[in-house]
């Protein structure tokens, strides 16, 4: 690609950070699909891609990368595919996976950008890049509203988010595609600033659109914050059998995985290197995902397909 026009502004030094730079994208939705793009366009040619999902149509609306014939298809090898049609030296690897502490270290990279939708998996993600010293930038986006935060060094996201905490959803409150379109852009311009140390954000961006303002929130340091302490609980693999994340269920239970593949196949399921897809129900060797709004249809789904 010719970066000649980025590179007049920014500079043919800050130009090779980019290119030499690794940059992790967790959670391949409105966000990701987004900053993954403008990323490979700044010329990152080192990404890594981690999405649990599948595409649907509803998706459409918002996450740029994809179009109809990816629905019903993985996010992060669809969003791999794309991406390599845009700039065919872009390094991928892409990992269709349930992210938790056993396989967190597939993310190593320079730079890791929170583009989730759950608050397990952006606890675990704030603890790993504090453990590891890897700069992280927080993005959430929902209706016409948005929030970005750089995690570096202090303050970081147990000093101003809580577990308990019930976040709102895409699925349930809905959201502007033009909403997650300025989020994610500016979670790349602060990674370009990150990559190339050109004085990156240190304060909470907090962006209203129906009033056209950014607001700058200043973080302070919690003092009982558990994860500057090094008391890393997700980490350590804090587990609950059963949770909610937007429109699914998630069930971490002891099952035989090659004995639920082998049935599922059988019926006719899908199958991606260690991920099954069969109807509502995505497969991974120690996570089930189940597409429902209701848990007794989650538990029945669970019970009928993979067993108790």
């Amino acid at each position: 690609m010719d970066y000649s026009r980025q590179e007049i502004f920014i500079g043919k030094k800050a130009q090779i950070q980019l290119k030499k730079a690794k940059v992790a994208i967790i959670g391949l939705g409105a966000l990701g699909t987004v900053a993954s793009e403008l990323l490979v366009r700044s010329g990152v040619q080192n990404i890594i891609l981690v999405d649990r999902d599948v595409v649907e149509i509803s998706n459409l609306q918002r996450q740029t990368l994809f179009e109809q014939s990816d629905v019903n298809k993985p996010k992060a090898l669809q969003a791999e595919k794309k991406l390599k049609t845009i700039n065919t030296k872009v390094a991928t690897e892409s990992h269709f996976i349930h992210l938790d502490h056993e396989n967190i270290n597939k993310i190593k990279a320079d730079l890791i950008l929170d583009c989730t939708d759950n608050l397990e998996t952006r606890f675990l993600l704030n603890e790993y890049a504090i453990k590891s010293n890897i700069p992280l930038i927080y993005g959430a986006a929902i209706r016409d509203k948005g929030y970005i935060f750089n995690v570096i060094k202090k303050p970081c996201l147990k000093c101003f988010l809580k577990d308990a905490e019930t976040a709102e959803t895409c699925e349930t409150t809905g959201i502007l595609n033009t909403t997650s379109n300025i989020i994610a852009s500016l979670q790349v311009n602060e990674a370009i600033k990150i990559i190339t140390k050109n004085n990156p954000e240190r304060e909470l961006l907090y962006c209203d659109l129906r009033n056209n303002t950014i607001t700058k929130i200043k973080i302070a340091q919690n003092k009982d914050c558990s994860v500057r302490k090094g008391r890393y609980k997700y980490l350590n693999g804090k587990k609950t059998k059963v949770s909610k994340f937007c429109d699914s269920f998630v069930f971490k239970e002891n099952f035989d995985y090659r004995k639920v593949r082998s049935k599922l196949k059988k019926l006719g399921a899908q199958e991606y290197k260690e991920t099954i897809i069969f109807k509502k129900i995505t497969i991974f060797p120690k996570t089930v995902l189940i597409k429902t709004n209701s848990e007794k249809e989650a538990q029945s789904l669970y019970s009928k397909y993979i067993g108790n």
